[in-house]
């Protein structure tokens, strides 16, 4: 594992991660540093590590998470225990950790890794906070997750989008239900890039991968995925599918490729898409999927086992 500093202002630094990982954004100033999502659980020594480095040892005084998922919050336990900071979590997501249940955070449905944390308050959209020198303003970003906010600060035009945007791209959006006119998630997801590209961000720092400046790109490489999307959610349905199955491989670090079906068929995730969108067996899901992933490179088959070639 490896991490890139992104230095955007004297207040404002960026830990690329992976992409299990999210990135760690650091708001630094003389009284207080602030820390914006803390990556996967089975990750917190590494990012503590790569904290400590920025901060030469100083305190994390205030941890924000742009959302609840477990590769953003997954981090929460371990740095409120090394810095005895306040946590601050998004409203709309107290129902996903409150009460604390193998479920919360989607874990056991989506078979991934996340502990319970304890936080002091909660950010919604249109509340304000001071970090590394700038104000920083929440908006809603819907879509990946319905209850996500993103953090603008318009004197400096950053934005720090989570999984709302990505420079190709955005987190998985779940697809339309059987019968279904539209998908609600898909309809937020839309209304959340419209807010970005209302906010004309000069820089936005995404939830994975490099910060970036090319707005109009990204945002027309992301409607033109969810409107292909929506018009197929059983595509939609093999792509989430498929970035669900190698962020496991990412947790996992590698998987005997005979163990694949009975993986599938064991997490609940991949039996509810097999039920309500791709039909046939398992096996046959597999298949396509596993032909898929190699063909994209995602990931290689070595001596009968599974490996990803992302970073972590």
């Amino acid at each position: 594992m490896s991490a890139n500093f992104h230095q955007l202002t004297p207040g404002t630094c960026v830990i690329e991660r992976g992409w299990l990982n999210c990135n760690q954004i650091l708001l630094c100033s003389p009284d207080r540093n602030v820390l914006i999502d803390s990556g996967y659980g089975r990750h917190a020594a590494q990012t503590l590590q790569y904290i400590d480095e920025r901060l030469q040892g100083g305190p994390v005084h205030w941890l924000i998470n742009t959302h609840c998922h477990s590769n953003h919050m997954g981090g929460n336990r371990a740095v409120r225990a090394r810095y005895q900071c306040r946590v601050t979590i998004p409203a709309g997501e107290v129902r996903h950790v409150v009460p604390w249940t193998e479920q919360s955070c989607w874990s056991a449905q989506m078979d991934q890794y996340a502990e319970e944390f304890t936080f002091d308050d909660t950010i919604a959209a249109g509340d304000r906070f001071q970090g590394g020198g700038l104000e920083w303003q929440a908006h809603a970003a819907p879509g990946h997750d319905m209850d996500a906010l993103m953090f603008h600060a318009p004197q400096a035009g950053i934005l720090i989008t989570g999984d709302a945007l990505w420079q190709r791209g955005l987190g998985f959006v779940w697809p339309q239900q059987p019968g279904a006119a539209r998908s609600e998630f898909i309809v937020a997801a839309f209304a959340a890039l419209d807010t970005i590209e209302a906010l004309k961000p000069a820089v936005l720092v995404p939830g994975h991968g490099a910060p970036f400046t090319d707005l109009a790109r990204a945002l027309a490489d992301a409607r033109g995925k969810l409107a292909a999307f929506e018009r197929d959610p059983v595509k939609n349905a093999r792509h989430a599918a498929r970035s669900l199955f190698v962020f496991a491989l990412l947790d996992k670090g590698s998987m005997p490729l005979d163990s694949v079906v009975p993986y599938l068929e064991s997490v609940p995730v991949y039996r509810e898409f097999c039920r309500d969108f791709l039909g046939g067996s398992t096996s046959e899901f597999a298949a396509d999927m596993l032909q898929a992933l190699t063909a994209s490179g995602a990931l290689v088959v070595d001596d009968g086992m599974l490996r990803p070639t992302m970073r972590a």
